[in-house]
């Protein structure tokens, strides 16, 4: 039996891993690096573990001292960092600790994309052609999609359309596989374009019994990297889902897996094709949890622990649908974006273990500070419901009704794309992202009248001790009040001894510091309003809005030059492709900057020439900070 467990990761997973050992009465041990001493899953546990490096969740030898120092019996690795490592699991395995997942032979079978589909070949399970580059084949067909061989999450895939951008999507996909993974080595596929994306959820004991708990659809993506996921899929048949699950359980038996795993493939014209396995839990696994009643870590313990499962898997009951939230500006390229998350909450969260409704599995609370030092992604929410078009209502409503007073998310691309008549007729594939521009929910009528609200709530805080006078009152009203927001230029609104009012486009009904009601248009609306040092948010059934206050007598600022490349995010310049004098073409990559565990390519807006270059491969920046500067050729 195992009595304590270390959990080898950080944020929402290391927490989901934290309750069901709880649950089951198992102790905790926590790791941390210097970025996340505050975290919460470092209060959560029973004791914790400074691991002294920010990259140190990927150092195997301090992960297994941390564990011995800690006098904990077993390590569950989560997903992501050292998951799917081979020689991780076996360090364990060496240290005569239990290894909460599948056998190191198992992960290391699978941990090369390019053996694997080899495996599935002799297994019977369909596949799409390999491609390798170890010598450039004599013909392409193209559009092709590049992959990393020893490891997946959207790092090092690439998608080349012609021969001509082979060379550079070769390079860019390696040193990015090589940086997330330790190896660089990248093959390709052909490009199924509107395929979607399932994958089956496995697990399998000791004793020979495997499960197929159905299928998730994960063709919402972006760069390659899953934003919603559902089960059961609406593009999978009765009969499909049977020959889906045969497929997956032959994956598992042909290398004598255990645990729980996830077999992935490409679904496009009624034919299946293996992608990949997961050898561990996925982000994804609370959808399959609701569906089939299950707890899929409580489970991978127990198996870890000897225990068998019964010989037939529940049945499925309802639909279940889960939301990746980042904290990332979709609008501005998936820029990640960082800061202090000021207030997190999310309506209508239940239980977080309840199999039913509405549930929130979050790395990050309202105070904590968004780095730069890993994966964006602050949280997960989950509905649950009897019919798909419940759930995605409830999640929807839910997520447009959460205060998230912080950095920039893809919350309202989310509420979008489950509101979205193709997503509600179960119309998805991989390129779904590509083909529909989705706007923000609140629009600029919206804005406006959401920069009014905050106007209002703004003058109705009290700033003098004249009674109960309200502030900036006039006795003779001689011109409005003005108050601007850099995303919604100026509003006026009207002080007078009677106290405040609106603008002739709003009827004012009452105005406090944090809620202003409005009758608009004959529909009275509330406003919840909050001001923090950098920004005002506002949310109300219009859609959130997130304000910036300009100060009456701004301060001087530095002008930057024109055709000036700033830096979009904290990071580090990983390379510079141009030289001062080198003429650039539009969209041509001028520095590549590394941050979040992912490239970003800053590139010339305008044909030009290269005038300054500030950028050193090697030297972190922060956001704003100048790159380059390109003076534009003019015709």
């Amino acid at each position: 039996m195992i009595s304590r467990v270390l959990v080898a990761n950080r944020g929402e997973i290391a927490r989901r891993v934290i309750r069901a050992c709880d649950a089951l009465g198992i102790e905790t041990v926590a790791v941390f690096s210097p970025a996340d001493a505050g975290a919460r899953h470092v209060a959560e546990a029973g004791s914790a573990v400074g691991l002294g490096d920010v990259k140190a969740y990927t150092d195997a030898g301090k992960l297994v001292a941390a564990a011995r120092a800690a006098g904990a019996d077993a390590v569950h690795p989560g997903y992501g960092f050292l998951s799917e490592d081979a020689a991780f699991a076996r360090a364990v395995v060496e240290a005569g600790l239990t290894w909460i997942g599948p056998s190191p032979e198992a992960i290391a079978a699978m941990g090369d994309k390019i053996e694997a589909k080899a495996l599935m070949a002799e297994a019977g399970v369909p596949l799409l052609p390999t491609i390798a580059f170890e010598e450039p084949p004599a013909d392409l067909t193209f559009p092709l999609l590049l992959k990393a061989s020893a490891g997946g999450g959207g790092r090092g895939m690439r998608i080349v359309r012609s021969a001509e951008e082979l060379a550079e999507a070769l390079e860019s996909a390696g040193r990015e596989a090589a940086a997330a993974f330790g190896d660089g080595t990248v093959f390709a596929e052909p490009l199924l374009e509107r395929a979607r994306h399932v994958e089956v959820q496995i697990l399998a004991d000791s004793h020979g019994t495997v499960w197929a708990l159905g299928e998730r659809e994960c063709s919402i993506q972006r760069r390659h990297q899953k934003v919603l996921e559902e089960a059961p899929s609406p593009g999978v048949t009765p009969e499909l889902r049977r020959s889906l699950a045969e497929a997956a359980v032959n994956a598992a038996r042909a290398i004598g897996y255990t645990g729980a795993g996830t077999v992935e493939f490409l679904l496009a014209d009624g034919h299946f094709h293996f992608l990949e396995m997961n050898t561990r839990l996925q982000v994804e696994h609370p959808v399959t949890e609701a569906v089939y009643g299950v707890d899929l870590v409580r489970l991978q313990i127990e198996i870890a622990e000897g225990a068998a499962l019964p010989g037939l898997p529940p049945s499925p009951v309802g639909h279940a649908i889960e939301v990746r939230l980042y904290a990332e500006d979709p609008a501005d390229g998936w820029t990640p974006q960082s800061g202090r998350m000021h207030r997190f909450e999310v309506p209508g969260v239940e239980a977080e273990f309840a199999q039913g409704g509405l549930r929130l599995d979050a790395g990050v609370v309202s105070g904590d500070e968004i780095g730069t030092f890993y994966d964006p992604m602050l949280a997960k929410v989950i509905a649950y419901a009897p019919t798909r078009e419940a759930a995605a209502r409830r999640l929807a409503t839910a997520l447009a009704g959460a205060k998230l007073h912080g950095p920039a998310t893809n919350r309202d691309l989310l509420v979008r794309v489950l509101r979205h008549p193709e997503f509600r007729q179960g119309e998805t594939d991989t390129g779904f992202l590509t083909r529909h521009d989705l706007a923000p929910l609140a629009g600029p009528e919206e804005v406006r009248f959401s920069a009014l609200a905050a106007a209002l709530a703004l003058a109705a805080r009290p700033r003098t001790t004249l009674g109960d006078l309200p502030p900036g009152w006039r006795n003779v009203v001689s011109q409005p009040q003005r108050t601007a927001f850099a995303e919604a230029g100026e509003v006026t609104h009207l002080h007078t001894r009677d106290g405040l009012r609106s603008s002739p486009e709003a009827v004012l009904v009452s105005a406090a510091p944090e809620e202003v009601v409005l009758e608009i248009a004959g529909v009275r609306r509330v406003f919840a309003v909050a001001s923090y040092d950098d920004a005002v948010y506002v949310d109300s059934s219009l859609g959130p809005v997130r304000l910036t206050p300009l100060p009456r007598l701004p301060e001087p600022v530095v002008q930057t030059p024109p055709g000036s490349l700033p830096a979009p995010m904290p990071g580090t310049v990983l390379r510079v492709e141009v030289g001062v004098g080198d003429a650039v073409k539009p969209g041509q990559t001028v520095v590549v900057l590394e941050a979040m565990k992912m490239e970003h390519r800053i590139t010339a807006p305008a044909e030009g020439v290269v005038a300054e270059l500030t950028a050193v491969a090697g030297r972190q920046v922060d956001a704003g900070t100048p790159l380059a500067v390109i003076k534009e050729v003019t015709q």
